[in-house]
């Protein structure tokens, strides 16, 4: 009894304490943790009545008066904790005090989370050990702290092969966001891309893009290698709507963008007016032209300040790689780094016979041309079809055109009418066009080759892009350098690594001689 009333109280407690702490940590243990914990609880109290005398004396001593005023004291400060805790959890708050708001959201995206009218899912295919997880991740926790509308997956793709299988994800780092039956993928994680596809995914508008027909263009429900059922599966699932346009009565009023895909015959003039007429008022069109063939667009073309030049490319850096040299190939420093459609691509692509692009130098007034891929200077533009078809080419200066070689360019050009003042003129959208000299890439048989399909998607994407899509302004950390006089130098010095130490230290020497001898 004498080991239980000098030991029960310590012992007990301690039991106690580490059978909670244990249970709390291998929950799956309670079995054994509750018992050491309730063993130990049982000690504590026998403990206590075996002591209760000394106890009592020792609470009725000036000493546990002392004590229990500073457990007053403890209770009061965790009182006021717990509060402000509660408190903030109920008002939840954020306050960014850098100067250009770095780890803040725009205002345009605010806007966007606030007005979301559906719920939306971001799931994200990248690893934790990526170096863009975390950045990532801290930039999803600000959009879901603005809204509740927003939920978020990180899926590491070697962990779930399943999930990657089923979302047919074949690059790491891709970002896909869902809504409904809606469904875009970005793979630059950053404010811009991601708002602008929170747009896409929750716009109710229809984007419908017609593919003209009749002039021996590729079949968009085709399976076979030259068909672009490929390219019409991924846009449909990208809820774009994808159908045929037989230019008998122009242009429908709902198209979104045109897409012409490598016709083998000539348009009829009438077909080419409608075309231009479409062109003309804002309209978005996409052309693919392959070598050898004239649809008749070359007027249209002009407009913008562009032509598709009669002859192949040759690249020797196909070869190089083991490849023909009639299929050229754009290496993934050959994109224009500034242009929404090759803005951080960085993808080789591959042309089976493809044409080189002229774009003139100046643009004509009111067009903004771009030089979206350019192959190496390995290439050039063979004009000579004895040498093509004999197989022995070389390059003719002064005949041929030496590489780089233009082989995809985007335009943008003022609808007509478009210079007048006024609110009318303002609301004429611009027109955009995409031209290739090769329509085979984006093929079934290449549509997977390298960036063959990426390219032509992001091509479509840009084309029928949505008017209330936004432009972020990227934050740049401005540098903040201070500089100091020798005099500066020598004062900060010696009060911060001398002065300082040797105050603390003798105010501390001070207290404890006072203390002595009190």
């Amino acid at each position: 009894m004498r080991i239980l009333r000098d030991w029960g109280i310590g012992i007990g407690a301690l039991l106690a304490t580490l059978g909670l702490i244990l249970n709390s940590v291998v929950p799956e243990r309670r079995g054994y943790t509750l018992p050491i914990a309730a063993f130990g609880a049982v000690l504590l109290l026998a403990g206590v009545v075996l002591d209760r005398r000394r106890i009592g004396a020792a609470l009725r001593g000036r000493t546990a008066r002392a004590a229990g005023a500073s457990v007053g004291y403890t209770l009061t400060v965790l009182a006021v904790v717990v509060l402000v805790n509660f408190m903030a959890g109920r008002h939840h708050r954020r306050f960014d005090l850098t100067e250009n708001k770095d780890f803040s959201l725009s205002e345009q995206t605010i806007k966007v989370l606030e007005g979301l009218p559906r719920e939306v899912t971001v799931t994200s295919f990248t690893r934790e050990t990526d170096p863009g997880y975390q950045k990532l991740k801290d930039l999803l926790e600000e959009y879901t702290y603005r809204t509740a509308k927003l939920s978020v997956k990180f899926i590491d793709p070697d962990r779930n092969p399943g999930e990657v299988k089923r979302y047919s994800v074949t690059e790491l780092g891709t970002v896909v966001i869902e809504c409904g039956k809606s469904e875009t993928r970005i793979t630059t994680s950053d404010e811009e891309a991601l708002t602008n596809a929170l747009i896409k995914v929750t716009s109710d508008k229809e984007r419908s893009v017609y593919f003209t027909t009749g002039h021996g263009e590729h079949d968009i429900n085709g399976t076979e290698r030259d068909g672009l059922s490929a390219l019409k599966g991924v846009l449909e699932k990208q809820n774009y709507v994808v159908k045929p346009l037989v230019l008998n009565q122009g242009v429908p009023a709902e198209a979104t963008a045109v897409v012409i895909a490598g016709p083998d015959k000539p348009f009829l003039e009438a077909e080419v007016a409608m075309i231009a007429d479409y062109a003309g008022r804002g309209g978005r069109l996409l052309l693919m032209q392959d070598p050898g063939s004239d649809p008749g667009f070359a007027t249209l073309l002009s407009t913008y300040g562009a032509a598709v030049r009669k002859d192949v490319v040759i690249d020797k850096v196909s070869q190089l790689f083991g490849g023909d040299a009639r299929i050229p190939m754009v290496p993934p420093d050959g994109y224009d780094t500034l242009h929404p459609i090759t803005k951080s691509f960085a993808y080789q692509t591959v042309y089976p016979l493809a044409s080189s692009l002229d774009v003139k130098e100046p643009a004509p007034e009111g067009v903004t041309a771009t030089r979206l891929a350019q192959t190496s200077e390995m290439s050039w533009g063979e004009t000579s079809e004895e040498e093509f078809t004999s197989g022995r080419i070389t390059l003719n200066e002064g005949v041929d055109t030496r590489g780089p070689i233009v082989l995809a360019a985007a335009f943008e050009k003022k609808a007509d009418g478009a210079e007048a003042s006024g609110a009318a003129a303002a609301a004429k959208p611009a027109g955009r066009l995409v031209l290739f000299g090769d329509a085979d890439f984006a093929c079934n048989n290449y549509f997977n080759a390298g960036g063959n399909g990426d390219l032509a998607l992001n091509s479509i994407a840009w084309l029928v892009e949505q008017g209330e899509l936004i432009s972020i302004r990227p934050k740049t950390a401005v540098p903040r350098i201070a500089v100091l006089s020798a005099a500066q130098i020598f004062y900060y010095f010696w009060s911060i690594v001398a002065v300082a130490p040797i105050g603390i230290a003798a105010i501390g020497v001070a207290i404890w001689w006072r203390r002595k001898r009190l």
